[in-house]
């Protein structure tokens, strides 16, 4: 057994527009307070329960926080969203607890969100989730694309990261997660197409290459080919995107009128019918081409967002995952499929009857991060279908970047 690598981490390592960041709060359209799960540890239960202020802060914590009795479950408790909102969240838009207690009184969910930090090789990372629509007005305020911050961590948030000899490429993380994001951002070739060729060079990691500067070398000659891997265009090729993004649209799960609306509107839109267990047969293409013509057209000068989109995810995902060859292979697989589905969830607020402007595409974006970024079971569950059903090949990732 190779000898474990012991990795000192003093610096942080996050976007440029980390620092940016602020709470919309009233002024949230697609509040977090709203339309998906909230739970939490015993340690934030509790202190929920003994949380004492106005009668109306009272009532609001004794009928809107319940206890979990899912062995099974990673939570102990829970904000009762049946009503779609969070019990805590009062007509004005604010939260009672916060009101009158202060943010520390809030769970660490509440606390944290939109934020995530992870130490990775050499970095502590700090990222932001596009599950809230004030990460993603920064993202649109960045036409020159995603610049990246370091400084030195306090001490106290200093660590050591030991790492498995059994797993030689995590020391190499940072350069090649760098290669990829260099190429996400390289604008000389269209997005999907730089996404394919990070496909073409991880996949020779995947298949055991060790040689990383050897590597490097040859990914970064790689948007200087000659012959670059192109898209599929035939008309089955995007029937097989539809029916791939309308099947995991149909598997979210949802709460509030609002995004059960979203469910059933989009594929309505795009004539097609939803089942709970299937799709109809045949998938018509026409409405989609018509709502990707009307979105290409409207956001034209915006091109820029879906990538910083996907560098943004890229990132906090902690991407690729080079735990083996066969985690890594997964991870694109995942990310592939993620860009499948915000490809088409921004393409459907240009829908027939959509309003296809900006509050829509966002309002669509925080559904799809919400019902993918932050439930890693459903991620997975998908990709690993892709496998079963021998759909994990770069010739169909190429289709579900095609759309």
């Amino acid at each position: 057994m190779a000898d474990s690598v012991s990795i000192k981490i003093n610096k942080d390592l996050r976007p440029a527009y980390y620092d940016d960041f602020h709470c919309l709060a009233a002024d949230c359209r697609f509040s977090c307070c709203k339309a998906w799960r909230i739970a939490f540890d015993k340690k934030d239960y509790l202190s929920l329960k003994r949380q004492k202020g106005t009668e109306d802060l009272n009532n609001r914590l004794e009928q809107g926080v319940r206890r979990l009795r899912d062995k099974e479950s990673n939570y102990y408790g829970e904000f009762d969203m049946s009503g779609g909102d969070c019990p805590l969240l009062r007509e004005d838009g604010l939260c009672a607890l916060q009101i009158e207690k202060d943010h520390a009184a809030l769970p660490q969910v509440c606390r944290a969100f939109p934020r995530a930090m992870a130490y990775l090789p050499e970095y502590l990372e700090r990222s932001l989730s596009p599950a809230c629509e004030g990460v993603l007005e920064l993202l649109w305020n960045l036409p020159d694309g995603v610049d990246f911050r370091s400084d030195p961590l306090p001490k106290k948030e200093r660590g050591t990261l030991t790492v498995s000899g059994e797993r030689p490429l995590v020391p190499f993380f940072q350069p090649i997660r760098e290669w990829c994001i260099d190429i996400l951002q390289d604008r000389r070739l269209p997005l999907p197409q730089r996404i394919l060729l990070i496909g073409f060079a991880l996949r020779e990691l995947a298949e055991g290459e060790m040689d990383i500067p050897a590597w490097l070398t040859r990914a970064r000659a790689l948007p200087e080919a000659e012959e670059l891997p192109g898209l599929p265009q035939e008309e089955n090729a995007l029937a097989m995107f539809l029916t791939s993004n309308l099947r995991t649209l149909n598997l979210l799960e949802t709460t509030g009128a609002d995004y059960a609306g979203i469910q059933s509107g989009v594929p309505r839109a795009l004539g097609v019918t939803l089942r709970m267990d299937a799709l109809q047969v045949t998938i018509p293409t026409a409405p989609y081409r018509a709502a990707r013509q009307r979105y290409e057209e409207k956001f034209k000068d915006r091109e820029y967002f879906m990538e910083n989109l996907m560098v943004s995810l890229f990132f906090q995902l902690n991407l690729p995952n080079l735990k083996s060859g066969e985690e890594l292979w997964k991870s694109y697989v995942s990310f592939c499929n993620l860009y499948a589905f915000y490809r088409f969830m921004a393409v459907a607020s240009c829908r027939e009857g959509g309003a296809g402007d900006k509050a829509e595409l966002f309002r669509l974006i925080v559904f799809a991060s919400r019902g993918m970024i932050h439930n890693g079971a459903r991620q997975t569950a998908l990709r690993d279908e892709l496998f079963q059903n021998d759909s994990a090949t770069l010739a169909h990732m190429a289709i579900l970047l095609g759309g």
